[in-house]
């Protein structure tokens, strides 16, 4: 492969990585609605899972391995997430998941009940399974130190599972348009900034967060996105710092203005997320 031909490769694993996490960003955010869904629902969506899923397949540590106590691999997990985006891509199909998922956020993740999900970090990590824990804090120390907060910090907690997809959807994209640039040294930084934080603050409950939305989720829509997240957030922890240490040890070309042209569909798609309506509070510029 030569250079340009390795210069796109990676630009597109850095393209789908911001696009993904932006995706789920969106879903568990409560932005499904009719203005989003048939993006949310198309053939980007389809295109990226379908990368994801050979991601999961070429990992043999991590095809099998179970969501928390679903007992579905991450193989499944994926498969069923792409069924689900390819059995919804158009016409009323579209509608069908719209509606139900506007119906079923609340129930899932709003309103305590027998399906209720929740939705932040530290009543998994946490001894006393309360919020605004010392895990909320160091999430937000994350925010902060990259020149993000979340919009009313001070009411909502920081570590809903929407705001760190957010965080890393906005991290990525950061990486993409640095190597876009030539500026390898600062993408390999947000890099390894992002694996401390898979590590620190997503690995340790998102496997637990998906096995109860695949268990309480009736109609499936979150659980198939769920457990996709789960796949997505391994398979990123195995290859992000990798990653990091290919960038900083190559010598490439100072600018690669080509990228801009080659992946602009992707950068619109990851930049769309954050302008899309949601429920949920979102991440913000100091």
């Amino acid at each position: 492969m030569d250079s340009k031909d390795e210069e796109k490769r990676i630009a597109m694993t850095l393209a789908r990585r911001a696009y993904l996490y932006g995706a789920f960003h969106v879903v568990f955010g409560g932005g499904v609605h009719e203005a989003s869904a048939a993006q949310l629902f198309g053939e980007n969506t389809a295109g990226a899972l379908a990368w994801l899923a050979g991601k999961v397949a070429a990992d043999e540590g991590l095809s099998e391995k179970s969501v928390g106590l679903s007992l579905r691999t991450m193989t499944e997990c994926v498969a069923e997430a792409v069924a689900c985006v390819g059995e919804h891509s158009e016409g009323d199909a579209v509608s069908k998941a719209t509606v139900a998922m506007e119906e079923d956020f609340p129930k899932l993740f709003q309103v305590p009940g027998d399906s209720y999900v929740r939705p932040w970090e530290s009543p998994y990590t946490s001894t006393d399974g309360m919020l605004f824990r010392g895990s909320t804090l160091d999430v937000r120390s994350f925010y902060h130190q990259a020149g993000f907060r979340l919009q009313a910090e001070q009411h909502f907690p920081d570590d809903h599972i929407s705001a760190m997809m957010d965080f890393m959807a906005r991290m990525s994209q950061c990486v993409y348009e640095a190597y876009a640039d030539g500026r390898d040294e600062n993408a390999a930084k947000t890099l390894r900034t992002q694996s401390d934080f898979l590590r620190k603050h997503v690995l340790t409950w998102v496997d637990a967060f998906a096995d109860e939305v695949i268990r309480k989720d009736i109609r499936a829509y979150y659980a198939a996105f769920a457990g996709a997240m789960a796949a997505f957030a391994h398979v990123d922890a195995a290859h992000v710092e990798k990653l990091a240490v290919e960038l900083s040890a190559d010598e490439r070309f100072a600018l690669r203005g080509d990228l801009w042209i080659f992946a602009s569909m992707h950068r619109r798609l990851i930049r769309s997320s954050t302008t899309m309506r949601m429920r949920l509070p979102r991440l913000e510029s100091l």
